[in-house]
């Protein structure tokens, strides 16, 4: 992955032609013939300004020379039918167009969500990534992604066809003051083109200038503040989201966070850059107008010169300078256009890095064999593990061999590898050191796809969807009614099912259905735990999913799930180590490492053992509460 860059640095030539080379191709991939489909409609909007031109020019003419009011009426009547059809066409192009613009912003925020689900799991937690997609947030905050790319594409071909037309039509204005000879033309002409350049060299200044103030982010003694006011964005964000408005009503909390965002918006660094921003926007206004005024100014005085000699007719000197006040125009337009075009191929360098980024992980090729009797070993060898940015070991020296059909608990501090060797274990990361064996093969030699078939899992931080309560536990749009009832019953949440009037159709929340239901902590555990069920996996495994319960829920829910899982091999992660009894085997882990294994009543003998001070522990503060 490239190096992120500021988009206020300053980039070489080559790597700006870069940038647009990529966001073109992007928007080739989404749509191959959205800009040249477009360039059907900027032609005909640039083409019927000169059809206006030419036809007033024509009518003065016209009545000058004395024609009859039915030739000139004639004309007219056919220029404006011309003009109105032509009109209709482009509404109707462009009418279309509008839809696959949109089209394309989804499917450009699909691939990304798309890349985000779909890159390897241990690059989430890579701090290189974190940064980049910090960057693409601050990218698109005050842009509008691909929106503002297609905006300014539009923008450069609707210039460069106006500027063509405009030399086109204005053709004979530039002949006649080639071979006017006439020095004060030429003085004239270049005393226009440097005030013009200056004129906009200035606005394009300020506005720059603008820009990189609303872009950049600067440091403060006490917090990195976000000039584009993310206090007013975050107040705002927390309010409209329900599940934090529970909280904001019940204590007041919108008043610490007006507080907060007045405190920001009024700080006198803020105060001082908004100024500063504002001075910015007038001065390139004022600029622009400038440049603008001196255009049209210049171009008449020179076309009147011209007309003085009888070069040209009343007519045509509208007509001329109308075209030369255009070709000025739309030359400084379009140089405007490719800068900001730039600008927005530079903001979007940083979506487009990300999809670029290649996973690291092998894939595997061999397949997994698939077996009705589960017969599936697991074993654990010297295995060493550190996460990305980090230097201390998550696990380390690890080695352990799950027998087929084996229950196994694992018990430890927070901290102490347990989530780790699951992670591991499901290959969402890889080993540093070592190697975990399937039936004896390194499960990187594995299809990913396929061994991740596998494992039925319920992590601590398990995910439930605003979806049909029946398509969170099959996690499919279709599924087994019959079966998603039975794994809701085993999970323990049948009562709850038999008061829900859609029942496994009901939406959980209401981010998209109004009526939908809303679940606690432990309703949602158990909705998890028959999804594990639901999946029908060789391996389960169970990592802490059932915190949100108390230790006789905890200990009923284990023991049914222990019935469920039947001959297939379990793995249970609980800080209640009464609910872990039942388990043919429980290891302990301290600070990333395996210190203890055994069944219950083995490691309660070892009274140094961390087991035995763990258990006394809790069972000190099971037996206040009951005496109490």
């Amino acid at each position: 992955m490239e190096e992120t860059k500021d988009l206020t640095e300053k980039q070489p030539l080559k790597q700006h032609i870069k940038n647009i080379k990529r966001i073109l191709g992007a928007v080739k991939s989404l749509d191959k013939t959205y800009f040249a489909t477009a360039s059907i409609v900027h032609f005909i909007n640039a083409a019927v300004p000169y059809i206006g031109l030419l036809l007033s020019a024509y009518i003065l003419d016209a009545l000058v020379e004395g024609k009859g009011f039915k030739e000139i009426f004639t004309i007219a009547a056919a220029a404006t039918v011309g003009i109105f059809i032509l009109n209709c066409i482009a509404s109707t192009i462009w009418n279309r167009l509008e839809v696959r613009v949109y089209k394309m912003f989804q499917l450009y925020t699909c691939i990304t969500e798309q890349k985000m689900l779909n890159m390897d799991y241990s690059k989430l937690d890579d701090p290189k990534i974190r940064e980049l997609k910090e960057r693409i947030r601050r990218d698109n905050n005050w842009g509008a992604g691909l929106f503002s790319v297609i905006w300014q594409g539009n923008g450069i071909i609707h210039g460069a066809l106006k500027l063509i037309l405009a030399f086109v039509v204005g053709a004979p204005v530039i002949y006649h003051m080639i071979i006017s000879k006439n020095p004060v033309i030429y003085i004239l002409l270049f005393a226009i083109i440097v005030l013009v350049v200056i004129s906009k060299k200035g606005n394009v200044y300020y506005q720059k200038k603008l820009y990189d103030f609303m872009y950049k982010e600067y440091d403060s003694d006490e917090e990195r503040i976000e000039v584009a006011n993310v206090a007013w964005d975050y107040a705002f964000g927390e309010s409209y989201n329900y599940k934090n408005g529970k909280d904001i009503r019940i204590y007041g909390a919108w008043e610490i966070l007006n507080h907060w965002t007045k405190e920001q918006a009024a700080s006198k660094k803020a105060i001082s850059n908004i100024n500063n921003a504002s001075r910015n926007a007038v001065k390139s206004y004022v600029i622009g107008n400038v440049g603008t005024g001196i255009l049209e100014v210049g171009a008449y005085a020179i076309v009147g010169m011209l007309a003085l000699t009888g070069v040209f007719t009343i007519g045509n000197v509208i007509r001329m300078a109308g075209c030369l006040i255009n070709i000025l125009n739309e030359a400084q337009w379009l140089v405007q256009r490719i800068l900001f075009f730039d600008m927005e191929a530079k903001r979007n360098a940083s979506t487009l890095e990300f999809l670029e980024i290649s996973d690291e992980m092998y894939k595997g090729k061999l397949p997994v064999e698939k077996r009705s009797d589960n017969m599936y070993q697991i074993e654990f060898k010297n295995v060493s593990f550190k996460y990305p940015g980090t230097e201390s070991y998550a696990l380390k020296n690890f080695s352990l061999t799950l027998k087929i059909g084996e229950k196994l608990a694992i018990v430890g501090m927070n901290g102490s590898g347990k989530t780790t060797m699951i992670k591991l274990l499901c290959r969402l990361y890889d080993p540093d050191e070592g190697e975990i064996l399937l039936n004896g093969v390194d499960i990187r030699k594995f299809r990913q796809d396929e061994y991740s078939r596998l494992f039925s899992v319920v992590f601590q931080d398990y995910q439930l969807f605003s979806f049909m309560l029946a398509e969170n536990v099959a996690v499919s749009e279709s599924f087994d009614s019959d079966r998603v009832v039975s794994c809701l019953k085993q999970a323990g949440f049948d009562e709850r099912l038999k008061g829900l009037k859609d029942g496994i159709e009901s939406y959980l929340y209401k981010d998209f259905e109004d009526n939908g239901i809303e679940i606690s902590g432990g309703e949602a555990q158990k909705i998890a735990i028959a999804r594990a069920v639901y999946k029908d996996a060789p391996f389960i495994l169970m990592d802490e999913p059932t915190a949100a319960l108390d230790p006789i829920s905890e200990y009923e829910i284990y023991s049914g799930f222990d019935r469920m899982v039947g001959d297939k091999t379990a793995i249970y992660i609980s800080h209640r180590l009464s609910s872990c009894r039942f388990c043919e085997k429980i290891a302990v882990f301290h600070e990333g490492e395996l210190i203890q294994t055994g069944t219950h009543d083995e490691l309660l003998q070892d009274k140094s053992g961390k087991y035995f001070e763990m258990w006394n522990a809790q069972a000190k503060y099971y037996v206040t509460a009951e005496e109490g």
